[in-house]
């Protein structure tokens, strides 16, 4: 009879690497952080295609609106999209044609990928590497520590809690993950993504 006790770990217990689809390649890459707190700044890299990216991809919607102090004509002025902040711009008047530099507002905007669907990390949106079907349902791991805590948990015939309720990663799997019925198929699953 095997025997699982929880280890108290939460899904960020193992987000030290996390794999996804290479948004270049589509083969294997990895999500590390930069520090090991919760807001870190993430890294991408894949070592297939050697594509890389710090953090997220951002960018900048640069606003301005007010009258001009010389003739009271409105001077606005909207670009969508630049790569930089912009700390201040000279923008002439349509009214009289005074030249003036004013400070715009610089709206901050942060580019993620589109999933379709699929499981994703929670930093850049890519789709996780480690998913499989299971009886219609998706079994999904970010990486493969956390796949075989989760082979170690389906697999055992006695699960003992270690004290909390509700609070644990195992605790909060799907029925369908923890069902003996599906005991087998899971595990097949779990046995396929470790040779991914």
């Amino acid at each position: 009879m095997s025997r699982f006790q929880d280890q108290n770990l939460l899904l960020s217990s193992f987000e030290e690497e996390v794999f996804v689809e290479c948004p270049k390649c589509a083969l294997r890459a990895s999500i590390t952080k930069e520090e090991p707190t919760y807001y870190s700044v993430r890294k991408l890299k894949c070592p297939n295609c050697f594509y890389s990216q710090p953090g997220k991809k951002e960018s900048y919607h640069v606003e301005f609106s007010c009258h001009c102090a010389n003739c009271v004509s409105e001077i606005k002025v909207d670009i969508p999209s630049v790569n930089e902040k912009v700390e201040t711009i000279a923008l002439k008047c349509p009214g009289c044609g005074q030249t003036e530099d004013y400070k715009p507002r610089n709206i901050k905007l942060e580019w993620v990928y589109e999933p379709n669907g699929r499981p994703a990390d929670k930093y850049f949106n890519l789709p996780l590497w480690l998913t499989e079907n299971v009886k219609g349902e998706v079994l999904w791991a970010i990486n493969y520590k956390h796949l075989d805590y989760l082979k170690q948990y389906i697999q055992a015939d006695l699960r003992e809690r270690n004290g909390r309720l509700g609070w644990t990663m195992v605790e909060k799997l799907p029925e369908w993950m923890k069902s003996a019925k599906n005991r087998e198929s899971v595990i097949k699953a779990i046995e396929k993504l470790e040779k991914k």
